[in-house]
């Protein structure tokens, strides 16, 4: 399964990583699977990604995969956005 997953897939050139992220995060919004979202929404922040992009994504889920879903993931996004200003930075 690893091997597949990040072997196979994550590995492929067509996307870029940060492309793969938001595409993930879609995927996990969608799902409502909200541990899976928060890693890979910090991943997504870590490439790059804004804050109002995951808010996009997640605001799309409401189409797709209906407003309890959404709402559920824009919480999430929210406990991720606060986690990431309240941890210290490092500097080199």
């Amino acid at each position: 399964m690893v091997d597949y997953s990040l072997g196979e897939v994550w590995s492929r050139s067509e996307l870029d990583d940060r492309t793969r992220q938001l595409a993930t995060v879609a995927a996990f919004a969608a799902q409502g699977n909200l541990p899976q979202l928060k890693i890979h929404a910090g991943y997504a922040l870590r490439l790059g990604v804004t804050q109002n992009e995951l808010k996009e994504v997640v605001y799309l889920t409401t189409v797709t995969a209906g407003f309890p879903r959404a709402i559920d993931a824009a919480q999430a996004l929210r406990e991720v956005f606060t986690a990431q200003s309240s941890s210290p930075r490092t500097t080199k």
